[in-house]
C-alpha cells in the first residue's frame, strides 16, 4: 500500500488563529488523476475563502503520478500530502469503463491514510464549496461509519440505477441511497467492520449490474450504518435550482456544498444553473496556476444543450439515463 510522504508545501501564509491560538486540523483526502487538477483547484480554493480562520485543512491526495508543477500548484493553496497507492492496490480497485482507476480509491482510504487518523472527510474534485466546512466537520456521527447525504438522482436503493441486488441483502424499498461525492467517515469504525472487504464481495458479486462502482457497494454494505446529512452539503449542480428539479425537493438557496457529478463538467464548458456565475469566478483564479482544459466540440455542445435546451428535453434524458442508455 502507498503511505503519505511529507508535505509538499504547507499554507500560503494566512494566519491560523486571529487570536494567535493553535489551529485545528481539518484533515480531508481527494483521488484524482491529472485531469480533475483544474476542479481541485477551484474545490480548495472555494473551500478554504468559506472555512473559518481557527481551522487549516490538510490534504491528503491519492493519485497516481502527477506532475510536480501539478502538485505545486495544488499545495500553493493547501498543506499538501502525496499519496501514490502501490500499483497493485490500484488493479485490486473494481474498475468501470467509464471511471478512471481513481473513482473507486476511496475504498482505500482506511490503508492509504495514517493510522493516527481517526476520521477524515472525503471530497470529490468536482465541488464548490459555499459555507463552513468546519461545520461540516464538526458532525457527530455516533457509532455510523460515515455520513452523507442522499443522492438527488438516485434518491433510493429501490431506484432506477441503485441497489441491484437490494433484494438478495434484505435492503428494504424505502432506503435512502447516499451520494459518496461528501462523506465524513470514521476510519477505525471503516476498519473495524471491514467495510472494503465487503464492498468488494458486492461489487464481485453483482459484476456488470454495478453503476456507480463503490457508490453502490457502499450503499449496499452500509444502509443501515450511514448518518444523513442536510443535502445543502451535496447540493447537485444539474438539479438543484433547475426548472426540472422536483418541488421542495431541497432548499437550494442555502447551499453548502454544489456538486458537478456527471457528464456536466462547468471547468471544460460553460454550464446553465444558479451556481455556474460562482463557479467560473473561482475557475478564472485557478487557471493562473494551471492551464485551462482545451474545450472540444463535444464540451461545447454539452454546454449549450444545458444552458439552452435541456428544460425542453429532460424529461428524454432522465428516461435513458434509467434505462442506462446514458
Amino acid at each position: 500500500m502507498g503511505h503519505p510522504d511529507t508535505p509538499t508545501a504547507t499554507m500560503d501564509g494566512r494566519p491560523s488563529d486571529p487570536n494567535g491560538m493553535a489551529s485545528v486540523t481539518l484533515p480531508i483526502a481527494c483521488a484524482i488523476n491529472s485531469e480533475y487538477v483544474l476542479p481541485l483547484l477551484v474545490m480548495l480554493a472555494s473551500l478554504k475563502e468559506h472555512l473559518r480562520a481557527s481551522h487549516q485543512p490538510v490534504l491528503y491526495l491519492i493519485h497516481r503520478g502527477l506532475h510536480g508543477s501539478q502538485l505545486s500548484a495544488i499545495s500553493r493553496l493547501v498543506e499538501t500530502h502525496s499519496i501514490v497507492p502501490h500499483p497493485e492496490s490500484v488493479s485490486a480497485v473494481p474498475r468501470h469503463a467509464r471511471l478512471p482507476p481513481e473513482a473507486a480509491c476511496p475504498l482505500l482510504l482506511p490503508d492509504l491514510l495514517p493510522e493516527t487518523l481517526e476520521r477524515i472527510l472525503f471530497l470529490d474534485a468536482d465541488l464548490l464549496v459555499l459555507d463552513d466546512l468546519a461545520r461540516l466537520w464538526e458532525t457527530p456521527i455516533g457509532e455510523r461509519v460515515l455520513a452523507a447525504a442522499q443522492d438527488a438522482a438516485i434518491p433510493l436503493c429501490s431506484s432506477p440505477r441503485g441497489v441491484k441486488r437490494r433484494g438478495e441483502l434484505g435492503i428494504p424499498g424505502d432506503a435512502i441511497y447516499f451520494n459518496c461525492g461528501v462523506m465524513l467517515i470514521s476510519l477505525s469504525r471503516w476498519r473495524e467492520r471491514e467495510v472494503t472487504r465487503r464492498a468488494y464481495a458486492y461489487l464481485r458479486d453483482a459484476g456488470s449490474e454495478v453503476d456507480f462502482l463503490h457508490q453502490e457497494a457502499l450503499n449496499a454494505v452500509l444502509w443501515r450504518d450511514w448518518l444523513p446529512l442536510d443535502r445543502r452539503w451535496n447540493l447537485l449542480g444539474s438539479l438543484a435550482g433547475r426548472p426540472w428539479e422536483r418541488p421542495a425537493s431541497v432548499n437550494w438557496r442555502n447551499p453548502g456544498i454544489v456538486h458537478f457529478a456527471g457528464r456536466f463538467k462547468p471547468w471544460r464548458a460553460p454550464m446553465g444553473g444558479p451556481f455556474a456565475r460562482r463557479y467560473d469566478g473561482y475557475l478564472s483564479q485557478a487557471i493562473q496556476w494551471v492551464p485551462a482544459i482545451e474545450t472540444t466540440v463535444r464540451d461545447r455542445l454539452l454546454g449549450l444543450y444545458d444552458r439552452h435546451l435541456r428544460s425542453c428535453f429532460y424529461s428524454g434524458e432522465r428516461a435513458l439515463w434509467n434505462r442506462r442508455l446514458l
